[in-house]
């Protein structure tokens, strides 16, 4: 992922220890009690890990109160964690990844030939999605990769961060969610004020009913928008198929699209674009009135984490998210009647993974848009912000305490 900078880490390691693995021969010697495999004086092969590293993994999945995190030092693991479902996407198996992708790692081109087992073609299917996503993982959660051959030694602990990780991820996306909501009326343009209630929106309403409405079939749509939403709202017998691999007129630059075809204008719409900038560089950049207003509030989530180009799954991401705005669930689910977002990413992907001129052409025209100037939240200069330099030091300080609280407990009991 080298379209985008690893955040750094305000972690410091030391000691680096050594776990014991079984030879190949000791698998078979599962029935001898624990107290002979102890004396057992075959050679086992050493994995070197860094004490602080696993323990900060083992302690931040435990932790659900920021407080307690910043107390312990292991915040920036959860930012971490809260960053690779806006770079991977909202579907994904953490557990499934993580077991994989470790049992891969290091192979090289030799894991090409996995893909076979996955079907064995240029579909996004498990494969790919464990190729990519266990990538983007290594590089953005700290400590990871430098840890891999160890994890494999730990299904327990592996278990519990994909569990961990899903948990976050959904978080993350809540807040995604909370955010697009907000502004969602203004961005949708949306006429009617009954649409600001969003349990009135989807094919309940003609206006959002044709955001949705797949491209290809706008034209029936327009001929008879009450019908068209009525069949699918009711799931009439004779309805317009609206799934995961039709993709909706909202995610079209109409003056782009060619009907008949369907790579014209993909992604490219301004209602895209504009939630785009919402979630990754704040709600400033959003603002299509031409009023450049300071937002006042944390930095966005691109100043954050140092990201100044878009990758393909980021936009389907969003994309995702902006569906659910538009219809009329009240809480998120991954399928919306006979739409899917599995088979909506799927579909996507496996495009990308066949055309990558295609998947360049647009991820270089969004990066343009998004990262191409200078806005009042991405000023050219680097340097932290005064939010950040002082949650710095409150995390500092937090830690200094805590570790005399420590020291001053091990006297105690000396």
């Amino acid at each position: 992922m080298s379209a985008h900078t690893t955040p750094t880490s305000s972690c410091t390691t030391s000691s680096v220890y050594t776990v014991s693995t079984c030879s190949p021969d000791d698998s078979s010697d599962g029935n001898i009690p624990s107290e002979d495999r102890h004396r057992d004086k075959r050679p086992r092969a050493t994995v070197p890990y860094d004490q602080d590293v696993i323990r900060n993994f083992e302690t931040v999945i435990k932790l659900h109160k920021q407080s307690d995190r910043i107390a312990e030092g292991v915040e920036y693991l959860y930012e971490a964690a809260q960053t690779l479902p806006r770079l991977i996407g909202t579907f994904i198996q953490y557990d499934r990844v993580l077991v994989d992708g470790l049992a891969s790692d290091g192979k090289g081109d030799e894991d090409e030939d996995n893909n076979d087992a996955y079907g064995g073609d240029m579909k996004w299917n498990m494969h790919w999605q464990v190729r990519y996503n266990f990538a983007v993982i290594k590089e953005y959660l700290p400590g990871f990769e430098e840890h891999t051959e160890y994890l494999r030694q730990r299904p327990d602990l592996i278990t519990k961060l994909a569990k961990w990780m899903t948990t976050v991820a959904g978080k993350a996306r809540g807040s995604d969610i909370t955010r697009i909501k907000a502004s969602a009326f203004k961005i949708s343009k949306f006429t009617d004020p009954a649409l600001q209630r969003k349990a009135n929106r989807g094919f309940k309403h003609t206006e959002t009913g044709r955001l949705l409405c797949p491209v290809k079939l706008l034209a029936d749509f327009d001929n008879d928008p009450e019908g068209f939403c009525r069949k699918v709202y009711n799931v009439h017998d004779d309805r317009p198929r609206v799934a995961g691999g039709d993709w909706p007129a909202f995610m079209y630059d109409m003056k782009l699209y060619i009907p008949g075809k369907l790579k014209p204008g993909f992604l490219k719409s301004q209602i895209l674009l504009d939630y785009f900038k919402l979630v990754f560089t704040g709600p400033a950049s959003a603002d299509t009135s031409g009023h450049q207003t300071k937002v006042k509030g944390k930095p966005s989530i691109s100043r954050k984490l140092q990201i100044r180009a878009v990758v393909i799954t980021s936009i389907i991401y969003v994309a995702a998210l902006v569906r659910f705005v538009l219809n009329a669930q009240n809480e998120w689910a991954d399928a919306d009647g006979e739409w899917d977002g599995w088979d909506f990413t799927e579909s996507v992907m496996t495009c990308m993974l066949c055309d990558t001129a295609w998947q360049e052409e647009l991820t270089e025209w969004y990066t343009e848009r998004v990262y191409g100037g200078v806005s009042n939240d991405m000023s050219a200069s680097s340097e932290p912000s005064a939010y950040e330099l002082c949650m710095r030091e409150i995390e500092a300080e937090q830690r200094e305490r805590a570790a005399l609280v420590g020291d001053a407990n091990a006297s105690g009991s000396q």
